[in-house]
């Protein structure tokens, strides 16, 4: 082995090893020189290996060679040049160091060289901190054009998130993924738990950016953490420490993002009193599923249907399983009785009939079968408020992007504290998400309105008598229908051993509404609806049978 040249290569970039040229090249020459010298050759290709860090942690091939030259087994030793072992001060000492020690003699195109001759020592000192030096100028350009395209919105490389691909340099949304990033932030919104969400992702055959058919806790975590889809992300430069705020394409909504922001917050398992609640796959259609809440914690009720036992709606956030990382305590929530959905159903279904069947205004609804008309309407008054008041919101919010920008330059200018600004930009952040919100609020208004004129076209089919309701062929389908469209949620309490308390919230007010006439000698004069309340209290035992 001694009578054997060892050529050592090594690109710096995968694209340098894939073009073929430089390596091919290195190799090459290194074989001419087996060649002149009349001796065999022995070829260690690290590859494509960078050369900026400042040990062998990332070079297993030469860290081998190294290893036989102490052995004694490499004494000739063919490079590129010297730079191919190392452009790194520290590192090229020692592998300078093991040559001189083991007596190697290094071989380049340009001739073989003593290294244990001073002046050829003295050379190669000269030449490695040149090339140190030029290294460490290309790394700072490098870092320096980087961070100008970020500052200009192209992505600062690497994969870009779940959601978005990239074009042209920059972040533009990907149509599939948003979708199940949407779907991912709804039900995590409407109280499942990150294994609920996980398990929906594998039965619905979603797989991950690198293909795995099931999703990681952490990768459903992150994704619910990450600010693109607000609608920006931060860059911080690891050298300067300078952070840059870049505008992306937003994928979802302000009051979703929001509304997740909160919930993660409150079922943060290191506050005390965290509650979780779970839902599952529904396979029976409850009269009154998305209504019922508990008066005790807030969370939905869920149904827990039994074909041969009695079946119950019961709080979601009620359960003796689960605990909590830190305590051994059980989360359980005050309602400590379940409801029978029999029961529970008649109850509601007979107090929302009676309620219809008193009310003026739901009689006045379906007279004029166009909400246009109804006394409760908005005025062109309080409607110009509303535009005021959106008008007022949309200047707020870009002030306060402008603000965020602007701290952000005073921080990079070295005019403002980097620390106690960071919080600023922390609390505009949260404000900014608060008038999105709002926006989105405002706007969803007007769809509110129009999904009411919709039920009203809907209800008229149904409405040419009250009796309609009472029929007891009317479906389960069309009768949850209408408590949709008539009632917004429905709060029960049960603060006794037997008996449950409801508050009924309709949408509109029709509870103990009036019949008003303008004169009541003259009723051709017209007349009025006095409106009446939105919610009807009851008391009812809803542990017993139908």
């Amino acid at each position: 082995m001694k009578n054997t040249l060892h050529i050592y290569t090594r690109v710096s970039t995968t694209s340098q090893e894939e073009e073929g040229t430089s390596l091919e090249t290195q190799l090459e020459f290194g074989i001419k020189c087996a060649q002149k010298l009349g001796v065999d050759y022995k070829v260690w290709n690290e590859g494509a290996r960078s050369s900026s860090k400042d040990d062998l942690s990332n070079r297993p091939v030469l860290s081998e060679l190294l290893q036989q030259v102490d052995e004694g087994i490499v004494q000739h030793l063919y490079v590129w040049n010297t730079d191919r072992l190392s452009r790194n001060i520290n590192t090229w000492g020692m592998i300078r160091f093991k040559l001189i020690e083991n007596e190697v003699t290094l071989h380049t195109p340009t001739g073989k060289q003593i290294l244990s001759d001073p002046q050829t020592n003295l050379m190669l000192g000269i030449l490695s901190e040149i090339s140190q030096y030029d290294n460490q100028l290309r790394m700072e350009r490098f870092r320096l054009g980087k961070l100008k395209r970020i500052r200009q919105g192209n992505w600062m490389g690497g994969p870009p998130p779940y959601g978005y691909m990239i074009e042209n340099h920059k972040l533009i949304p990907n149509e599939d993924e948003r979708l199940w990033v949407k779907f991912i932030y709804e039900n995590y919104r409407d109280g499942a738990s990150i294994d609920e969400i996980r398990t929906k992702l594998l039965q619905n055959g979603v797989e991950t950016r690198r293909g795995n058919a099931v999703w990681s806790h952490g990768s459903i975590d992150k994704l619910l953490t990450n600010t693109h889809y607000e609608g920006y992300y931060n860059y911080t430069d690891k050298k300067s420490g300078e952070t840059i705020r870049v505008l992306c394409p937003s994928l979802l909504e302000a009051p979703l993002v929001k509304a997740v922001r909160e919930l993660r917050e409150k079922r943060s398992y290191g506050k005390l009193g965290n509650k979780r609640a779970k839902t599952s796959n529904q396979k029976y259609t409850y009269l009154l599923s998305g209504l019922l809440y508990c008066g005790h914690c807030g969370a939905r009720y869920g149904g827990n249907y039994k074909t041969k036992q009695t079946s119950y709606y019961s709080c979601l956030q009620k359960t003796n399983k689960f605990k909590t990382k830190f305590t051994d305590r059980h989360v359980i929530c005050g309602s400590n009785r379940n409801i029978r959905i029999d029961r529970t159903d008649e109850v509601v279904w007979e107090t929302v009939v009676s309620v219809l069947s008193n009310s003026h205004q739901f009689k006045e609804d379906i007279k004029t079968q166009v909400l246009g008309q109804r006394s409760h309407k908005k005025s062109s008054l309080e409607l110009k408020k509303i535009e005021v008041r959106k008008k007022k919101l949309q200047k707020e919010l870009k002030d306060v992007v402008e603000a965020i920008v602007n701290f952000e330059s005073l921080v990079l200018l070295g005019k403002r504290n980097k620390t106690e600004t960071a919080g600023i930009i922390k609390r505009l952040e949260q404000h900014r998400l608060d008038l999105e919100a709002e926006l989105k609020e405002i706007a969803q208004s007007s769809i509110e309105e129009q999904k009411q004129k919709q039920w009203a076209d809907w209800v008229k089919e149904f409405a040419k008598q009250i009796d309609k309701f009472r029929d007891p062929n009317f479906s389960l389908e069309d009768r949850k229908k209408l408590l949709e469209g008539i009632v917004s949620k429905i709060v029960v309490t049960n603060n006794d051993l037997r008996e449950h308390e409801l508050l009924i919230e309709f949408r509109l007010p029709y509870v103990d509404d009036r019949f008003v006439y303008t004169d009541p000698m003259d009723k051709s004069k017209g007349y009025t609806i006095k409106k009446g309340r939105v919610t009807k209290r009851l008391r009812a035992n809803l542990l017993k049978k139908s």
